[in-house]
C-alpha cells in the first residue's frame, strides 16, 4: 500500500512539474519579450552583476533628479519672465510713444535748422 501511494505522489509531482513548465512556456509566449531578453535581465539580477546594476540604476535616478531640478528651474524662469513681461508692457508702450515723439522732434529740429541756414544766407 505504501508503494502505491509513493508512486501516486511521484506521478502527481511529475504532473505538477509538467504543468508548471507548460504554464511557464505559455506565459513566455504571451510576453512581448523573447527568452534572450529575459536571460539578459536575469543575468543582471545575478549577485555578480547586482552591484553594477545598482550603480546604473542609481546613476539613472541621479540623472533624472538633475533633469527634474533643471526643468523646474526653467519653468520658474519662464513664469518669472512672463510676469515681468506683463508688468513691463505699459512701460514699453510709453517708451514706444516717447521714441516716436523724439523722432518727430528731431525732424522738426532739422527743418528749423535748415530754415535758419537759408534765412541767414
Amino acid at each position: 500500500m505504501k508503494t502505491v501511494s509513493f508512486a501516486l505522489v511521484g506521478q502527481n509531482q511529475k504532473q505538477q512539474q509538467k504543468l508548471a513548465e507548460l504554464a511557464e512556456r505559455r506565459l513566455l509566449e504571451q510576453l512581448p519579450v523573447d527568452a534572450k531578453t529575459l536571460r539578459r535581465a536575469a543575468k543582471y539580477l545575478d549577485p555578480k552583476y547586482l552591484k553594477l546594476t545598482a550603480i546604473a540604476v542609481g546613476g539613472g535616478a541621479a540623472l533624472l533628479a538633475a533633469l527634474i531640478a533643471f526643468s523646474r528651474g526653467r519653468i520658474y524662469q519662464a513664469a518669472v519672465a512672463r510676469e515681468l513681461k506683463k508688468q513691463l508692457a505699459p512701460l514699453n508702450t510709453k517708451l514706444d510713444r516717447l521714441e516716436t515723439q523724439n523722432e518727430e522732434l528731431r525732424q522738426q529740429n532739422e527743418e528749423l535748422q535748415k530754415q535758419l541756414k537759408t534765412a541767414g544766407d
